[in-house]
């Protein structure tokens, strides 16, 4: 059918916060999910700390979903729930300075991230 939306999967909450959020109008809002949902990243396509953090934040059936800087958050239906903006470490590579692992890991973070990133490690 000729101008039906097929992207109307979403609660008005997760409209509203990908409105706020990315600073889009409504239809724009609508196909930045749609986007999320077809291209998207879950945390199987993960390793290591950003597979942990969108397992943390897919709970009670919901899905996470990693897409253009912000987590979506989509439940078992396919409805966009909310979203957010993901952290300053996601999808950076960690280094670690050939190290195998970390003694302190609060000196290693003040030390080598900024202010901002230290707080999220």
């Amino acid at each position: 059918m000729k101008g039906v939306n097929n992207y109307k999967m979403t609660t008005t909450h997760g409209l509203a916060r990908t409105k706020e959020r990315t600073g889009k109008n409504e239809r724009s809002a609508r196909k930045q999910i749609k986007r999320a949902l077809e291209r998207g990243k879950s945390y199987e396509a993960f390793s290591s700390w950003e597979r942990k953090y969108l397992e943390q934040e897919a709970r009670d059936g919901c899905k996470a979903i990693a897409y253009d800087g912000y987590c979506y958050i989509f439940s078992e239906y396919g409805f966009c729930v909310t979203m957010y903006p993901l952290p300053v470490w996601f999808g950076k590579k960690k280094r670690f300075d050939g190290k195998e692992r970390i003694r302190n890991a609060k000196v290693y973070a003040r030390t080598h991230f900024s202010r901002r990133e230290a707080v999220a490690f």
